[in-house]
């Protein structure tokens, strides 16, 4: 553990704002200061499955399954 506090972000899910729910929270993490938080990312592909994502959203693959 750090001992930084941790923020979890949730993005994608069911509804049809999908992609842009993608693209803020990509916005969010890029902001967000990594020597003050640690940063879980978590998907929700269009089926609702949740998956730990990285926390470059480069590097995102949320597909249905």
């Amino acid at each position: 553990m750090s001992g930084r506090p941790t923020v979890a972000v949730l993005f994608g899910g069911r509804s049809s704002e999908h992609g842009v729910s993608c693209v803020t929270a990509g916005g969010v993490l890029g902001a967000l200061d990594r020597e003050r938080w640690d940063v879980i990312a978590v998907g929700i592909t269009r089926d609702g499955r949740w998956t730990l994502q990285s926390d470059d959203p480069a590097r995102w693959r949320i597909v249905d399954g």
